[in-house]
């Protein structure tokens, strides 16, 4: 093996470090950057401090500044909720769920769905449109919407986009609403809604039309059932609880079924998604 020069000293070295910073050759007594006054070292420092990060073009490493140590819990938060927007949701709802103990009935008020604000105060109700979703009567119901969101939610995301994926949350929920408001001014009840279960059953219809194929087990029933099963399953205990006069406001879950359904079938005919051994969507 030929010995190589030090591009510092001249030093003749059989086995020479080659500097991942300025890509020059040295010997063992200025292998460091801060030893041989290294210029990569120095327009690496300017990079950091004008944008907080540079990639190293040999080794594809990311250098960043050192946040404190008591911001390091908010960044990594920050990181799942820009990586994920349905468990950004699900975290938001449940800090909605806390807050309505803290401030108590008057939270309610203000963000729960009123029907009668449709006549008199159409602006508000626009945005409880939003905020509904976003609220819980109970444990039970924000449990089962959660676990729901959980396990169908990321699948959703992972196979139409984050940005695709709110626009079904969003709408299907829109369309809950909307249906609800329906159903109250035909029945001539107008109590509030709250909840996200016909955002959460349009993420469901939406993903058992892009993934058939996937097969859940309920709990009451010991086999597997594929996601359109089930979705035909629980649309049908809506339409016989609705008949039947149930309080809940299944009209909204009917709602969001439709809408995640017809937009489910509107990605398919466009192929706008990824099956489930493909990258995810981006």
């Amino acid at each position: 093996m030929m010995s190589k020069e030090c591009d510092h000293c001249g030093f003749r070295d059989p086995m020479p470090f080659v500097c991942k910073f300025c890509g020059g050759s040295f010997c063992y007594n200025h292998r460091l950057p801060e030893s041989h006054n290294c210029p990569g070292l120095v327009k690496l420092k300017e990079r950091v401090r004008e944008s907080g990060k540079y990639s190293l073009p040999d080794h594809s490493m990311t250098l960043k500044k050192e946040r404190p140590s008591h911001l390091r819990p908010v960044s990594k938060a920050l990181s799942v909720m820009k990586a994920s927007y349905s468990l950004t949701i699900l975290a938001i709802v449940l800090v909605s769920f806390f807050l309505e103990f803290i401030i108590g009935y008057k939270y309610f008020l203000y963000f729960a769905l009123f029907p009668s604000d449709f006549l008199y105060q159409p602006l508000k109700f626009a945005l409880n449109l939003v905020t509904h979703m976003f609220l819980h009567s109970g444990g039970f119901h924000l449990l089962f919407n959660m676990l729901f969101l959980y396990f169908f939610g990321p699948e959703l995301e992972r196979r139409i986009g984050g940005k695709r994926f709110l626009t079904v949350f969003f709408l299907s929920g829109f369309a809950g609403g909307a249906g609800y408001l329906l159903w109250s001014f035909l029945s001539n009840h107008f109590n509030p809604a709250v909840g996200a279960s016909g955002a959460i059953l349009g993420v469901f219809a939406c993903l058992a039309i892009l993934a058939p194929e996937i097969r859940i087990y309920l709990l009451f029933i010991p086999v597997p059932m594929k996601l359109t099963q089930a979705l035909v399953f629980f649309t049908l205990l809506d339409i016989i609880f609705i008949v039947g006069g149930d309080p809940i406001a299944l009209s909204a879950h009917l709602g969001g079924a439709a809408a995640g359904l017809l937009m489910g079938l509107w990605m398919k005919k466009k192929g706008q998604y990824v099956t489930g051994h493909q990258t995810p969507w981006r």
